[in-house]
């Protein structure tokens, strides 16, 4: 897939005043995970959304152009960690541009969704397993739509990592 040229119709100044508007809704922050072929992809998001509790489903918009994109196709299944406050770290390193490929969680604590086989963050204070039901293209973005298969809350965890004004934060 290509990414979208952007579109001449739109200035420079639009899209930067779009960005620093948006940077005024907070977000909470997890990390999306897959693995294909013995191998770990995962990318930091602030867009899941919960979208039905009936049957559970979950959405997250990813580049187009991105390295996990082509691992998340309807029936393929993924892993979903939810940041607790001292996963700002992998937060951080998950969501660098131009990082290696592969052994991306070697430095990362996690452990095997038993659904998805793919990392579980062990900072995470929450996680969710899903199986992709359907992809919409949304300009340089695809909307990946899950549905949820296994979900749990980490007991004795705390805090959360939050996006706001373009940089992540940690709560208690």
């Amino acid at each position: 897939m290509t990414t979208p040229e952007p579109d001449p119709a739109v200035s420079e100044e639009a899209r930067d005043e779009f960005r620093a508007t948006m940077s005024r809704l907070a977000s909470g922050v997890c990390v999306v995970a897959v693995r294909e072929r013995h191998q770990d992809l995962a990318m930091t998001a602030t867009s899941l959304v919960s979208v039905s509790l009936d049957p559970p489903t979950v959405l997250f918009t990813v580049h187009s152009d991105a390295r996990l994109r082509e691992s998340v196709e309807p029936g393929s299944r993924w892993a979903v960690s939810i940041l607790g406050s001292d996963a700002l770290a992998a937060a951080d390193w998950l969501a660098t541009p131009g990082r290696p490929a592969f052994d991306q969680l070697a430095t990362v604590a996690h452990h095997r969704g038993d659904l998805s086989g793919a990392a579980i963050l062990d900072d995470a204070s929450a996680w969710l397993e899903c199986e992709t039901e359907w992809i919409r293209p949304a300009a340089t973005h695809d909307v990946v739509v899950g549905r949820v298969l296994a979900s749990a809350r980490v007991p004795g965890s705390g805090g959360a990592v939050l996006h706001f004004h373009g940089r992540m934060t940690t709560i208690p």
